[in-house]
């Protein structure tokens, strides 16, 4: 029989969604390296050749460099959200899934960046940025507003440091989006500034909890 939580609601293990989570993210990650492939029908029968092939494999190389660390940015970043659960509900389970459609569809994204740079593709690959943080954070506000699902309650910093990370993202999407209509094919370097995001929002965290 299943555990009922204070308001009534089904506990439910959180061990079958995280390896839900596990699956699909290492499917994602590993798609990505397909967009990474020399012609099939191409001749390289010489290293000026092999190395013009490989030339135009930077877009594509690029794409791939940024998708692969983003995906492991949001494993990461649900991987320490889920570390406050000690059982989850009906609705925690479906935000993950939302964003668990958001991540299968990165492969997706990320190859029609790399093959039309365009701010069409660009659209396309900062809209499933934006979805990923979105539903992020709707996980995160979930877990935040619920404590009877942790193990130990989420702290008012570490939520403020998850929404500072998360709008972030949906920030540098928006801005490589812009840059896209101005300078096509250079907008995937603005999400090297994703770096900064992790320290920014430690930051915030420590603010808080000396506040």
């Amino acid at each position: 029989m299943t555990d009922l939580s204070q308001d009534g609601q089904p506990q439910l293990s959180k061990h079958r969604i995280e390896a839900l989570v596990d699956g699909i993210f290492a499917v994602a990650m590993t798609l990505l390296v397909i967009d990474l492939r020399l012609p099939e029908h191409a001749h390289l029968a010489s290293e000026a050749a092999l190395r013009e092939a490989l030339a135009a494999l930077v877009p594509n190389l690029i794409s791939w460099l940024i998708s692969f660390f983003v995906l492991a940015i949001f494993w990461i970043a649900n991987h320490r959200l889920y570390s406050y659960v000690r059982h989850a509900d009906a609705r925690l389970l479906w935000l993950t899934i939302l964003s668990l459609s958001g991540a299968s569809l990165l492969p997706f994204a990320s190859a029609v960046n790399s093959q039309f740079v365009s701010s069409t593709g660009q659209a396309i690959y900062s809209g499933v940025m934006i979805w990923l943080s979105v539903s992020t954070l709707l996980v995160a506000r979930h877990i935040h507003r619920h404590p009877g699902l942790c193990a130990h309650p989420m702290s008012a910093g570490t939520y403020r440091a998850t929404l500072v990370r998360g709008c972030g993202v949906m920030l540098i999407a928006a801005l490589a989006l812009l840059i896209s209509h101005v300078v096509p094919g250079k907008a995937n370097y603005v999400f090297a500034l994703m770096a900064v995001l992790r320290p920014l929002g430690a930051r915030v965290e420590r603010r808080m909890s000396l506040a």
